[in-house]
């Protein structure tokens, strides 16, 4: 018997472990707050595979949510989770949850950030840069890791292009994957060590499984007193194609603490993947207080203007090189600095939550026409639970197909 001991006394710290789990997630469940969306006006299946990632506290309660059509469930204490992959991980991003579901061995021990993918209806590829602890320096190798899954029979393949690199960075980091005629181009921010910013476009062939080009299309010099930045607008959660990058080269002024860092006059650019040139774009004066809530989807740049009554979207076609005509939605707000309104722009749609008298309004308009397709309230649905004093942001809105 003594030599089975730390088997049995295993077991029951296992058992412990997760019976006590499964008691706090029943315990915890009678209390938990929940939400559920009561359509307005508007077409439903504007919501139906509309996932929002929310963050809720009242009073010293405080919730990681997911709210959906179907209601709110906690981010961290997911009902159709299994203990172990709480464990393992607690908190994957929406979107990355089909393809865990229909690829697990493919997914394995990637890292599930959309700018590291690319897929279209045959294959779901993954590229990322392997570095030394984050550092890589001058003259040592830069590792590319391709992973490309075939959706259709299920397997995959892998290598690893190798080349030595021009310049010593702190951290390299993975923005876009585009792939077309059996290249793969790769949109990688590099952070020198010296304290610039490089910003490189690296063609692989995927046949000859070897570096076909680096391209460098934009860097900041480091100075002294000045923090360098390249900022890109293209839509974060997007893994398709982009036909174009749209970036900023900026640089800061270093100010004293608790104080706003001073703008140094910065130069917009736009990258055409289609024939590898780049130029300058000129952001309307007007326009450039709104700067921060540009985004590039397809051939188009929005610029969204909040006002008193709503928001009016400006649009400047790439391909047209014109501006369109603006279109305005208007909404019921009760915007405060407390309530600051979510606001995303995704597939030429418009997705807005912003607080009103009884919840929050959840608004779907179409950026091109300017007409309302969705309208619909964000309501505390466990009626005991009834709260009106509390704060839900939305970090992230999702959209899974």
């Amino acid at each position: 018997m003594k030599k089975y001991w730390k088997t049995i006394l295993i077991s029951l710290v296992i058992v412990t472990t997760i019976g006590s789990y499964y008691i706090q997630l029943a315990m915890a469940s009678k209390n938990d707050v929940s939400f559920k969306i009561e359509t307005t006006s508007g077409n439903k299946e504007e919501i139906e595979n509309l996932i929002l990632q929310a963050d809720y506290q009242s009073g010293n309660t405080h919730r990681w949510l997911y709210i959906s059509k179907d209601g709110s469930t906690d981010r961290f204490r997911r009902p159709f989770r299994s203990f172990i992959e709480n464990l393992i991980a607690p908190d994957e991003p929406s979107m990355f949850q089909k393809y865990i579901q229909e690829h697990r061995n493919f997914m394995r021990g990637k890292d599930l950030y959309p700018s590291l993918y690319f897929e279209d209806e045959a294959r779901l590829i993954y590229t990322d840069i392997s570095d030394n602890y984050g550092k890589v320096i001058q003259g040592n190798l830069l590792t590319f890791n391709i992973d490309i899954l075939d959706k259709n029979t299920n397997d995959s393949t892998s290598f690893e292009i190798n080349t030595p690199v021009q310049a010593s960075y702190n951290w390299m980091n993975v923005n876009d994957i585009y792939v077309e005629d059996g290249k793969i181009k790769i949109l990688a921010t590099g952070h020198l060590i010296n304290g610039g910013v490089e910003l490189h476009i690296y063609t692989l062939d995927e046949s000859n499984k070897e570096l076909q080009h680096d391209a460098m299309i934009a860097k900041v010099e480091s100075e002294e007193g000045v923090m360098p930045r390249i900022r890109i607008f293209n839509d974060a959660d997007n893994i398709q194609n982009e036909n174009y990058y749209l970036y900023m080269v900026e640089k800061y002024k270093n100010q004293k603490e608790d104080a706003e860092p001073e703008t140094i006059p910065s130069q917009i650019y736009l990258y055409n993947n289609l024939n590898n040139e780049v130029e300058e774009w000129t952001i309307p004066a007007e326009l450039k207080p709104n700067v921060e809530s540009m985004v590039l989807h397809g051939a188009d740049i929005f610029i969204p203007v909040p006002s008193a009554n709503g928001i009016e979207v400006n649009r400047y076609n790439i391909e047209k090189k014109q501006w369109e005509e603006p279109v305005n939605f208007n909404y019921p707000s009760t915007f405060n600095d407390k309530d600051v309104p979510f606001l995303q722009l995704t597939d030429g749609k418009l997705y807005l939550v912003n607080r009103i008298a009884d919840g929050h309004l959840l608004f779907i308009g179409d950026l091109r026409t300017g007409e309302s397709l969705y309208e619909g309230k964000i309501i505390v649905d466990n009626s005991e639970n009834r709260d009106t004093d509390y704060s839900l942001n939305i970090q992230q809105l999702d959209i899974i197909n």
